[in-house]
């Protein structure tokens, strides 16, 4: 009997599909493929097997979707300040300011990614890394990089050793980038392309050279995700801001340019 049950079972798991399981129709299917004479009791008996059966397929199968999907996913996240962390497989994320992930190890490391961040990734063969944002995928076998995908239109890439496979979000052409390299993803667009980064991607700072105020302000209310106002557009900036809380920044540009700077909501 028990190998019966046994041959039943991978019977109902070949040919389960979710709401269009006639067990009445499985059985006959069954008793027909092994040439089992009818029996009144017997067929009760293995209708309510197969019965049980696909409802205890089914039971596994949602409790492995609620086990392995959001249950084990973490999120970290940086606020005016950057924000380090070490994931369980020993790599380590650097987050900018105003960014976020979320992450899970598996058989794979995991990283969806909203905002900026630097990635210090441990060889593993075994165990890709990969890296996910609204508009790019990374995935890597060991590497240092950072994935920036503040802008609403377009995310970027830049190697610092190692290679990494680089991809617009859901599609199959990729390009494989080694250190020093960095690339693009724009949004509607299937391909992404090999580019030199501004200087603030590149060096994780701000970069200014006879800057006008107002162009500058642009780049910061982006970045930081507020809008900035001075009561002065007429002045330029010169400087080099490594990425620190936006109050310090405008702080010395205050005393810099002997301008004032709002904060206002967008």
């Amino acid at each position: 009997m028990k190998e019966l049950e046994e041959r039943c079972l991978r019977f109902v798991l070949r040919h389960y599909r979710k709401n269009k399981l006639d067990t009445r129709q499985a059985l006959k299917a069954f008793k027909e493929k092994h040439r089992m004479a009818g029996n009144g009791n017997a067929v009760n008996r293995y209708v309510l097997t197969l019965s049980g059966l696909a409802a205890a397929v089914l039971l596994v199968f949602v409790m492995k979707i609620y086990l392995y999907s959001d249950a084990q996913w973490t999120e970290v996240s940086a606020h005016e300040r950057p924000v380090a962390c070490m994931l369980p497989d020993s790599s380590s994320v650097t987050l900018f300011p105003h960014s976020s992930i979320r992450y899970r190890v598996s058989g794979r490391c995991e990283v969806r990614l909203e905002g900026k961040a630097a990635f210090a990734v441990r060889k593993d063969k075994i165990r890709p890394f990969t890296v996910s944002g609204r508009l790019s995928e990374v995935c890597v076998l060991g590497t240092r990089f950072v994935v920036d995908e503040s802008r609403e239109d377009t995310a970027f890439v830049k190697v610092e050793s190692g290679r990494v496979r680089f991809s617009a979000a859901g599609q199959p052409e990729a390009l494989v980038l080694s250190a020093g390299m960095a690339a693009q993803v724009v949004k509607g667009k299937p391909k992404p392309q090999t580019v030199r980064l501004p200087k603030e991607v590149k060096k994780g700072s701000f970069v200014f050279d006879n800057t006008p105020l107002p162009k500058v302000l642009d780049e910061l209310s982006r970045y930081y995700k507020v809008k900035l106002v001075a009561d002065r557009t007429d002045k330029r900036l010169t400087a080099d801001f490594n990425v620190r809380s936006l109050d310090e920044i405008i702080e010395i540009i205050e005393k810099v340019l002997k301008v004032t700077i709002e904060k206002q909501e967008e």
